[in-house]
């Protein structure tokens, strides 16, 4: 208990009314203890501590000891209120008023100094990023692997408080400084510097390599846990540490703890599967112990002994001695331990509450000996010229290869390729409002002048420094060679995909206009297939082409020969080992081909035919369906008004004359399950993540959804 406060008063956090707690009661005992009220006029009186009563006249000093007399005779008055208290438990059972869907929070999972440090031990590729400035540089730790352990190391509602102090410090160049010779004095920032604990600025603006760093933490070297609930409300530690559950009901919970004076605790409640519920909040009370409360009394009759010593004692200095050295004793009688109440409320009523103790924090640090640049070694770098609010470029050294000419340079996606913004000259020379143009450039190896590139945006970096670039936004598309600084496919496309070794895309000038057809490229510029088509697409090792009034389908191989006869049309893929389905445009029967365009002998004396999926194919004549396997042999008979793509077992499929009455059915024609009036469904081909809905028969407002085995699943429509 620290007696050199400014004032004395434990009011503060006490209530000297009667407490009544969710649903607890306490009676409150009044014993003769305490001291009569003193009885002080306002004028006898002046408000104050014992830190300056050295510096009072001897009257206002004997004010001065009126006041903490009456101060602390008041609060022993008020802590006789609570002298015994007798608790029970109460729990409530009412169960919650609604069942809207809970909030959890993070289970407390506290790591202890040791556990941290382990943890810490194993972290490796520390990296930082470094802006450079015509007179400095700002370093920029990644702190993203190491918060969570301070997160872990902390209590849920306390920040983090580790430091960042860099040691040894390596440049581009080779040379070496420590962080102090180098460090920036401290000066107003501007915009473009971000205080925080993980940046710090240099005075140099030479290019870092690495950098060694120390990181001062706190952390709890150890904790207690304890769990409470109804058929434990009460534990009572080793050392004299107590935990009581008093409430519990109707959302909240209320605890006293008795635990060591400068540790933490930490309290969640837990539902039945061990979740964290989140909590609305908490009201604390903390009172003293026996031992307080002893050495208080022992404060006050110090008081009255100083009080009558006052003439002999003479000046305000002489009062102030007497009382530091009278109240040192009586600092060490105060008790370990601290007394607290508190109340939470949450979402729900908990099972059980978990509380944590955790020991006084213990400063530590941890050593980091190689920390490295995010931005690999290179002939220039970017750097700012603040004053100036312009961008150029400098060496290894940081001296200026191009003084600041730009109002943004940007690192594009290739080494040595940057892009540069420039104000634009404004029609009106009123205006605030200055529009920035942008322009690609490159280095030339060898050479520090730059070069504009024939184009604005690099879309994709795709192997051997080939790059799909963009003229302008919604404009046209081609390939580009960044090694040899030529195009491969010139800028006359749009609407582009690249897959594998494939250029797919349609001629034109604008994204945001139809116009041209289709063609197919290889990425070193050969054609595929010539810009015929209204649509290309790539699957499984195979060109799949629409004709140019959308008519009909061929498919080709990556060297451009198409595997169907010229008289079918392609419907639908191969997939596996599945033949593609055709018909022949004129006669407009269908027929199954491989993979080499030979049509397969399998007779199909249907007037409808579906793809294969998942090796059963849907058939149909006169309105009747049913589904053949992958010889032709019919499986399932023409009996059914309806049958969906097969799935990996089953189709869902309508009986003749059913309605709405959806089936699952299998391969060889076997119902697996009846399931009723079906709304709607998403049936994938050579798949199995169909989706089946059907009316709920209990409630005709309701849907219930099936999975492809017939699997009652959550309502995902």
């Amino acid at each position: 208990m620290n007696f050199t406060q400014p004032r004395l008063r434990l009011l503060s956090i006490l209530s000297v009314t009667l407490l009544v707690v969710g649903f607890t009661s306490y009676t409150l005992f009044r014993h003769s203890g305490a001291p009569a009220d003193e009885g002080f006029a306002a004028e006898q009186l002046n408000e104050g501590g014992l830190e300056d009563i050295g510096t009072l006249a001897l009257p206002e000093v004997e004010k001065r000891l009126n006041y903490l007399i009456q101060d602390t005779g008041e609060t022993l008055r008020s802590l006789e209120l609570l002298s015994d208290v007798q608790l029970s438990l109460t729990v409530e059972t009412t169960g919650p008023a609604d069942e809207q869907p809970l909030q959890y929070e993070s289970l407390f999972v506290p790591f202890t100094s040791a556990q941290l440090k382990a943890e810490l031990a194993s972290i490796q590729g520390l990296r930082f990023a470094q802006r450079l400035f015509a007179d400095g540089s700002e370093v920029r730790f990644d702190t993203s692997r190491l918060d969570p352990l301070w997160k872990r190391a902390a209590t849920p509602d306390a920040p983090t408080a580790e430091q960042y102090l860099p040691q040894r410090l390596r440049f581009r160049d080779g040379s070496e400084n420590t962080f102090a010779e180098l460090k920036a004095p401290p000066k107003v920032e501007s915009d473009d510097m971000i205080a925080s604990h993980d940046a710090f600025a240099l005075a140099v603006n030479k290019p870092l390599a690495s950098l060694g760093l120390t990181v001062a933490y706190r952390s709890y070297p150890a904790f207690r846990k304890v769990v409470l609930d109804k058929d434990q409300p009460k534990v009572t530690l080793d050392d004299g540490q107590s935990f009581q559950l008093m409430a519990l009901g109707d959302g909240s919970a209320s605890v006293r703890l008795s635990t060591p004076k400068l540790s933490t605790f930490v309290v969640q409640g837990l539902d039945g599967a061990g979740k964290a519920l989140y909590s609305n909040g908490n009201n604390a009370r903390t009172f003293p112990s026996d031992a307080d409360i002893a050495a208080l009394q022992g404060y006050y009759k110090v008081l009255l002994q100083t009080k009558d010593d006052l003439k002999q004692l003479k000046t305000g200095q002489a009062v102030q001695q007497q009382l530091e050295r009278l109240t040192e004793a009586l600092a060490a009688q105060a008790g370990p331990l601290q007394n607290t109440e508190v109340d939470y409320q949450f979402e729900a009523t908990p099972q059980r509450i978990v509380i944590h103790v955790l020991d006084p924090m213990e400063d530590n640090t941890v050593e980091f000996t190689q920390v490295d640049n995010v931005l690999a070694q290179q002939a220039r770098y970017i750097a700012l010229d603040r004053k100036a609010e312009r961008y150029g470029f400098v060496d290894q050294a940081g001296q200026w290869l191009i003084k600041p000419r730009w109002v943004q340079v940007q690192d594009s996606q290739v080494a040595d390729t940057y892009t540069l913004f420039f104000p634009e000259k404004s029609s009106d020379p009123a205006s605030e409002w200055q529009a920035l143009r942008s322009q690609l450039a490159y280095f030339p190896d060898g050479s520090n002048k730059l070069v504009d590139l024939p184009f604005e945006h690099i879309t994709e970096v795709l192997s051997n420094g080939l790059l799909l670039v963009e003229r302008e936004t919604n404009g046209p598309y081609g390939l580009y060679d960044a090694r040899n600084h030529r195009f491969v496919l010139p800028m006359k496309f749009v609407n582009p995909t690249v897959t594998d070794n494939l250029f797919i895309a349609r001629l034109g000038k604008r994204t945001d206009v139809t116009e041209g057809l289709y063609g197919a490229y290889t990425l070193d510029g050969k054609e595929i297939l010539p810009t015929q088509f209204s649509g290309i697409e790539h699957s499984a090792g195979l060109l799949y082409a629409s004709s140019a009034d959308r008519s009909r389908q061929d498919v080709f191989d990556l060297q451009g020969k198409r595997i169907n006869l010229q008289g079918d049309s392609v419907i639908g893929r191969f997939v596996g080992p599945q033949p593609a389905l055709v018909q022949d445009a004129k006669s407009r029967k269908f027929a199954f081909i491989n993979r080499q365009g030979a049509r397969l002998p399998i007779k199909l004396p249907y007037d409808e035919v579906e793809p294969f999926s998942n090796g059963m194919a849907v058939v149909g004549r006169d309105g009747s369906y049913g589904a053949i396997d992958l010889a032709g042999r019919l499986q399932v008979p023409l009996d059914y008004q309806q049958i969906n793509a097969f799935q990996t077992r089953y189709a869902a499929a309508i009986r003749a004359g059913g309605g709405s009455s959806l089936v699952l059915i299998s391969q060889d024609n076997k119902v697996i399950k009846a399931l009723g009036s079906y709304t709607s469904m998403k049936v994938p081909d050579n798949g199995n993540e169909a989706r089946y809905y059907v009316r709920d028969p209990n409630n005709d407002d309701e849907y219930l959804a099936y999975d492809a085995d017939g699997n009652l699943v959550q309502n995902d429509e």
